[in-house]
């Protein structure tokens, strides 16, 4: 309805009007106008806009565009997605038809690649998955035990093994409880035989350090070992950064290939000795109470 069209059953309804009253009628209709609109939801809030491809579309699809099948639907429906974070409880929720089909709190609840697998041929189609950005979060604490690029600093480090079905791969890792979830060197752990990439893994695309990174999520298993040669065990998912020599992840210790974050030891619930003096790291496990 045109202000013109208003301002006359205005008048029809009360008689002549004058011109401040014209005024009023017309302000009126832009702040309703302005109030509808904004009570109205954005189209991404009311639902996931964005349709899964087939798998044998995402095979075809370049590395680059790949990235962008999860990064362009991320960007279209945020508000969706945050909003099924927060209902959820879920840090991760991964997508098929509109529909959040699985979620989980940590990478301890992401499922394997097996389960993954078997999504993707059950449906036919490539799932969209999305990570909270406090999964992806590293907040860098520059002290530390491996030589940074400061001459007196130093960065916390850890003895770890990570294991597959077939390999162990044993390594030395930074230790950073501002991060949540591990990452690591993906063609490092590629070439030690840990992890495996084929067509149908799904990759991802996020940033760091107002840089951006590609990443595959892997599951593996990981190893603190301690003085007694006492060893435990949990199932993880690291975040296997691609390009990892030019990835932010080095920006303060060029000699990373592994960044440990706390839920791994909140799993393991593990006893750590920081050593300043000495700069080295001691792993304790409690014993078991008879």
């Amino acid at each position: 309805m045109t202000t013109e069209v208003l301002v006359q059953q205005v008048r029809d309804e009360l008689g002549v009007i004058d011109e401040r009253s014209e005024q009023f009628v017309a302000t009126l209709k832009k702040v309703l106008q302005r109030a509808d609109k904004a009570s109205k939801p954005h189209p991404s809030e009311e639902k996931f806009v964005s349709q899964n491809m087939s798998m044998e579309a995402y095979r075809s699809l370049p590395r680059p565009e790949r990235r962008h099948y999860q990064s362009d639907a991320e960007k279209l429906n945020q508000r969706w997605i945050e909003k099924q974070f927060k209902n959820l409880n879920a840090n991760w929720i991964i997508v098929l038809d509109g529909t959040v089909v699985k979620h989980g709190a940590t990478l301890g609840d992401y499922p394997s690649e097996q389960d993954i697998r078997q999504l993707q041929q059950k449906t036919g189609k490539c799932p969209f998955v999305f990570f909270s950005k406090f999964l992806l979060a590293i907040e860098e604490h520059p002290t530390s035990w491996h030589q940074t690029k400061e001459s007196t600093d130093f960065y916390p480090a850890l003895a770890v093994k990570i294991s597959s079905a077939s390999k162990l791969f044993e390594t030395e890792a930074d230790l950073d409880t501002g991060a949540v979830e591990c990452y690591g060197d993906l063609e490092l752990l590629r070439d030690n035989g840990v992890i495996n990439l084929d067509h149908d893994d799904l990759e991802y695309h996020s940033s760091h350090l107002s840089r951006s990174f590609a990443y595959f999520a892997k599951e593996v298993f990981l190893d603190l070992v301690d003085a007694t040669d006492t060893s435990h065990q949990c199932r993880t998912t690291i975040i296997c950064v691609d390009d990892w020599r030019n990835s932010p992840f080095v920006a303060i210790n060029p000699a990373r290939t592994l960044l440990v974050g706390r839920r791994v030891l909140l799993d393991l619930r593990t006893r750590l000795v920081l050593d300043f003096d000495g700069r080295f790291t001691e792993v304790e496990y409690k014993k078991a109470v008879s």
